[in-house]
This record gives C-alpha cells, sequence and structure tokens, in this order.
C-alpha cells in the first residue's frame, strides 16, 4: 500500500465551546504528515471500514474534483461545521479534531478525513518564577491527540477520480436517539453503508448455515465444514500476500468457496447463491478476508448439557484419528478425543 498526503488541513470540534475552530492553512510539518498518514493507512486497511455508496443529498454528490482541490480548505471547513453541528445535536459523540487530508492512495487520489478523538493525559510543566527559581509540575491534558501507532475510531475516504466511485468510511457507533448506532456515514458524508469485510464473512458463513439446515437438518457437524473452507482459503490467501511481498493480493471469488462446499450439489449450490442475493452478495466478488474474522473460525466450541466446553480446530475435525463424533439413539452426540498427552 502507498500513500501519499498533498495536502492537510486541521480544524477543532470541540463541543465544549459553541462553534468549531477553523483553520485557514494548511499542515506543512513534515513530523505531523508523516503522523497523520501513519493513522489513514490504519484506517484504510481497518478491518471495520465499509465500502459505501453517496446519496444524491451527500456533500460531494455533483461536486467536480478539480474545483474540491483549488478550494480544499474552504471545502473541508464547510464540512467541519456540518460534522460540528451534528456532534451538538448528540452528546454522546465524542470532541476531538478533524484532520482533512487530500491523499493518493495506491495512485487514486481521495478526499478524506480523520476525527481525533481527544485522550486525557499528563504532560510535564515547566515554570520560571521572579525571584531565579523554576518548579517542575505534572498537569493533566484533556485535549490529547491518539497516538501514531493508534487507528482513528471514525474516518473516511472518498474517491475523487472519478467522484464517489469508491467511498470507505470507518465509524463507530454512539448513543444517537436512544440506541446506539453509526452517525458518519448517514449525517456526514451522504452515503449509505455496505457491510464490513467482517460483517461480510460473517453473512457468507451464516448463508451456508442456511443452506445447511435445508439439505442436512440440524446435525450440528455442518458449520465447522464452512469454517474450514474459509480457513482453507485465508492459508492460501496468505501465502499468496508472502509470494507477491505485497500487504495485499487477489482473494478468490466467493464461487470458489461455494464450489468446495457444493460441488457435486446443484441444488445446494442454486440455494447458497439465493441466500448471498438475499444479502447483497455476488458470487463472483472476492471472498473478504478480514484476519480477525478469520481466526474466530478456526476453532468451534462445543458445549455438553452440562456446560463443558471444549474447543476443536477445524483443521481436525474430520480428522478421525484425532476426534471421533458417536451418534446416540437419544439424538445427542457424543465426543471421542483420541491420543491424548497427560
Amino acid at each position: 500500500m502507498e500513500i501519499t498526503i498533498q495536502k492537510a488541513v486541521l480544524h477543532i470540534l470541540d463541543t465544549q465551546v459553541q462553534a468549531p475552530v477553523l483553520s485557514d492553512f494548511l499542515i506543512e510539518q513534515e513530523e505531523a504528515l508523516f503522523y497523520l498518514g501513519s493513522l489513514a493507512a490504519k484506517a484504510w486497511k481497518s478491518e471495520e471500514s465499509r465500502a459505501c455508496e453517496l446519496t444524491e443529498d451527500s456533500f460531494f454528490f455533483g461536486e467536480n474534483a478539480a474545483q474540491m482541490e483549488r478550494e480544499f480548505v474552504e471545502k473541508s471547513g464547510e464540512l467541519a461545521q456540518r460534522w460540528f453541528e451534528e456532534m451538538q445535536a448528540q452528546p454522546a459523540i465524542p470532541a476531538g479534531d478533524a484532520a482533512f487530508l487530500w491523499v493518493t492512495i495506491d495512485g487514486t487520489e481521495y478526499f478524506a478525513a480523520m476525527k481525533l478523538n481527544y485522550k486525557a493525559g499528563w504532560v510535564h510543566y515547566f515554570e520560571m518564577h521572579e525571584e531565579g527559581t523554576a518548579s517542575n509540575r505534572i498537569v493533566r491534558q484533556e485535549t490529547m491527540l491518539p497516538a501514531g501507532t493508534a487507528k482513528p475510531d471514525e474516518a473516511f475516504f472518498v474517491c475523487m477520480q472519478p467522484m464517489g466511485k469508491q467511498v470507505r468510511v470507518l465509524e463507530k457507533k454512539y448513543e444517537i436517539d436512544g440506541r446506539k448506532q453509526p452517525y458518519l456515514a448517514r449525517a456526514v458524508v451522504g452515503a449509505r453503508p455496505g457491510m464490513s469485510p467482517k460483517e461480510k464473512l460473517a453473512a457468507i458463513c451464516e448463508a451456508a448455515q442456511e443452506v445447511n439446515q435445508q439439505f442436512y437438518g440440524s446435525l450440528g457437524v455442518e458449520e465447522p465444514e464452512v469454517a474450514a473452507a474459509v480457513c482453507e482459503e485465508y492459508r492460501t490467501y496468505r501465502t499468496n500476500v508472502s509470494q507477491s511481498l505485497e500487504e495485499e493480493a487477489a482473494a478468490a471469488p466467493v464461487a470458489q468457496l461455494c464450489e468446495k462446499l457444493y460441488g457435486d450439489l446443484p441444488h445446494a449450490r442454486e440455494a447458497f447463491e439465493k441466500e448471498l442475493a438475499q444479502r447483497d452478495i455476488v458470487m463472483d466478488e472476492p471472498l473478504p478476508m478480514p484476519g480477525t474474522g478469520v481466526r474466530k473460525l478456526q476453532k468451534q466450541s462445543l458445549r455438553s448439557s452440562g456446560g463443558v466446553e471444549i474447543k476443536v480446530p477445524v483443521s481436525i475435525y474430520r480428522d478421525e484419528n484425532e476426534i471421533e463424533f458417536i451418534k446416540n439413539p437419544d439424538g445427542t452426540t457424543s465426543l471421542l478425543i483420541k491420543n491424548i498427552l497427560l
């Protein structure tokens, strides 16, 4: 991933005061631009970020990219004002500074912004007295910005070439109108949010489980088959990334997962495709590969009626040399674990 910041400006969105403090000048310090670039890279690569689509009432809808770049400071100020008004209306949204960027990511230009929510911290304070003595104190600072190693809680990237072709939003849920919900895509960017990679992977697994219920019944053994297939694709994906020496590589299409699960079952394949369509997922799109989401699938939890829980790696789920599932006459299943080391 290659990221370059062409322009950056910082606006203060502190709801303790009555209006945002808008800057008229770009940020020039190289250290500050490096700091913002590090945060932007983490926001862009976040597994919680969502692909979105601009709505007709969006701030960006119908805008001209060249004009947006020429009037970058003014446009960022307008959007910061809109952001601040939403924060005033919803007190649960924390105060912070909004860093607006004109940034190039892998050759594509984006108008981007990150809200750097304040963190409380401690700093030393040196004071020289009239009599020539000095004192060092520790004072609490309420408006510390996140560390350069942190990931912003809120950010968005709007593609400028062409306008709105790609929109990515990283947002957080706050108590809004009586319930926890995100607001950034809807109220500030003006976009319809899609699913994050983690949510999309969960939706694909859910669709497969629905199909398994239809064709196999509630046997309780088909969910790990889905997990094992996803984990196998993830291992292949990570191998391709390692061999290409790049941070990203092309993931297999969802259709390949379907082939692994239902290759010789045309009716199940058709049902799987329908379940995906209901979740706005198509067979030829890349299978999402969020590391945290896949890691959750690598071990399946089995629970007994008495509360005993065992985690079984999906890699050995069908290995009869390691474990064996025994069907009981009463409909329950017993688990025989082999090769135990004491």
